[in-house]
């Protein structure tokens, strides 16, 4: 499970991109007022993000080359232990 900060940036970055906000990620000064966090935090957790394989982010400097590689809940692949028999069967 992620620290809070690094999910609720996840979160942020999953979830703002929409044609609302031209398909683009949030500039630094937006996540200052989305997580309440200073510049310096804010760094840190995308590279914290970045370092646990969740975004990668090209341009240090700016946060529209951010691509989310995945989401901190991807479920796990569904094993299936019954067969297509069991529905007749049962």
């Amino acid at each position: 499970m992620l620290p809070d900060l690094e999910r609720k940036l996840l979160r942020i970055l999953i979830n703002y991109p929409s044609p609302v906000h031209a398909n683009r990620m949030p500039d630094f000064k937006r996540l200052e007022v989305m997580t309440g966090r200073k510049r310096s935090d804010i760094l840190g957790g995308l590279q914290y993000l970045e370092d646990h394989g969740y975004i990668t982010w090209p341009g240090k400097t700016t946060t529209t080359g951010i691509i989310v590689l995945k989401h901190e809940n991807d479920p796990a692949p569904k094993t299936r232990t019954r067969s297509n028999m069991d529905y007749w069967t049962y």
